[in-house]
């Protein structure tokens, strides 16, 4: 049923791409021919399958003959229309620039609509442009940032290992010290050992009278 539908949607576009209806009850100026009811082509461009799109894209392509003008626009009118899945923005707005400089559409009823619509398309392109432009600005500064990260993270990796080396160092001088007061002790012992036994031998009278006297208290 659906794919009647879009059939029925594709023949009816095709149709109207053949045989342009009236788009107005005026009289058209001399040498210009109406594209038909665009507001309504536009609204059944748009519910076209992804398929059903292509092969109006293919049918709708400039031959030289007299209705290429209005192919233009119809296929534009087709390639523009957003969340499609022909959308074609870059070939929209060429034809649209081809429309605008034949001077076989000069005086063509729908030249508002297209200049309208070359115009959105350049609005539409310089957003994009800012907006991919901010976009890589972004990414610069991203990666800068990303390298500056980076180069910190390395600094600090550095850091760290001359850190944990000066800690051992440190460890090592203290045990080296303490080594080195504990020999320090041993040796002041050993010192007043000998001290002790020297006096002894200088005085022994001394140290007998004074152990006597020792023992009486």
């Amino acid at each position: 049923m659906i794919r009647q539908q879009a059939g029925t949607i594709l023949a009816l576009l095709l149709l109207s791409a053949c045989a342009p209806l009236p788009f107005s009850n005026s009289p058209l100026p001399a040498k210009t021919e109406s594209c038909g009811d665009v507001v309504e082509y536009y609204s059944l461009a748009s519910r076209l399958s992804a398929n059903d799109g292509r092969e109006l894209r293919q049918a709708l392509q400039p031959t030289g003959g007299l209705d290429d003008a209005c192919n233009r626009l119809r296929l534009a009118l087709l390639l523009c229309k957003p969340d499609t899945p022909f959308r074609d923005d870059a070939e929209a707005a060429r034809l649209l620039t081809g429309f605008l400089a034949d001077p076989a559409t000069a005086q063509h009823p729908q030249r508002g609509l297209a200049q309208q619509l070359a115009d959105s398309l350049a609005d539409r392109q310089r957003l994009l442009t800012d907006s991919l432009a901010e976009h890589q600005r972004l990414l610069a500064r991203q990666m800068l940032l990303e390298e500056s990260l980076a180069r910190e993270k390395s600094r600090a990796q550095v850091l760290t290992k001359e850190l944990q080396q000066i800690q051992a160092t440190a460890t090592s001088l203290k045990k080296q010290v303490q080594a080195q007061q504990s020999q320090l002790d041993q040796l002041k012992s050993i010192e007043q050992d000998i001290n002790a036994k020297e006096r002894a031998v200088e005085n022994p009278a001394s140290d007998r009278k004074g152990a006597k006297a020792h023992e009486q208290k």
